[in-house]
């Protein structure tokens, strides 16, 4: 079961094709890794950019060394001058990327994937893989929200949690993780730690997103908070703004 709730703020903000969100790649995250959270000197803030354009951009996807760039950079380099430019502002829209959330809730062993438009150029998909592995005391669920703009995808953020079931009832503390694929030049998006629990029948995950823009049309940060809940037949995720 989908639960549209993003629906009523992106259509909220619709209007406002501005520009876009997202972050670069693992590689940007640890450039950034020894910078205390929250804590740019005057010079750091000085030295951003006013915005993102096309040809900023191409420059920041040929220095990613991923296949996600790789992939972006080919897809965006065949886009009319026209579609490249709306791209290019919807990346730095931080409308957009407030609007990306979701919460969904289903079976176990049931796939789910919807595909939600923000507008006729971007679109947001939810997926849920929710799979008992062998021996069937095992339940691994995967969490993925993406931004796609013209067909390409711009963001996926991704919780993952696998526990145990025993005599019917959720035992043990869980595994988690979460992973990112982000070729967004307009912001750095940095990974938070895991929490996971495993009691009163419930194993649960959550991590905190936090997206520092790269550009000053971005305007301020954003922090969203990803969960999965489950128990031994069901599961509920959400992904939401804090």
């Amino acid at each position: 079961m989908h639960i549209p709730t993003r629906r009523l703020a992106a259509s909220a903000v619709a209007g406002t094709a501005a520009l876009a969100v997202l972050a670069p790649t693992a590689s940007a995250m640890e450039a950034n890794a020894h910078y205390p959270q929250g804590t740019q000197t005057v010079a750091q803030v000085e030295a951003k950019p006013a915005q993102l354009t096309v040809k900023s951009y191409t420059t920041y996807l040929k220095q990613q060394k991923t296949p996600e760039a790789k992939k972006t950079l080919n897809a965006f380099a065949k886009l009319p001058a026209g579609k490249q430019t709306k791209f290019v502002k919807y990346l730095q829209n931080r409308d957009i990327y407030k609007a990306l959330i979701d919460q969904a809730k289903g079976n176990l062993d049931r796939k789910l994937r919807v595909v939600d438009p923000y507008n006729p150029d971007v679109r947001f998909v939810t997926e849920v893989t929710a799979k008992t592995l062998k021996g069937k005391s095992t339940k691994q669920i995967s969490f993925t929200v993406t931004e796609t703009i013209f067909g390409i995808p711009v963001t996926s953020e991704t919780l993952n949690l696998r526990y145990q079931v025993f005599k019917g009832k959720v035992t043990g503390t869980p595994n988690a993780n979460s992973e990112i694929k982000n070729v967004n030049a307009a912001i750095t998006l940095h990974k938070g730690k895991v929490a996971r629990t495993g009691h009163t029948g419930v194993a649960t995950a959550s991590t905190v997103w936090k997206a520092v823009p790269r550009v000053k049309s971005f305007g301020k940060g954003v922090d969203k908070v990803q969960e999965i809940t489950a128990d031994t037949r069901t599961w509920k995720a959400k992904l939401g703004n804090r």
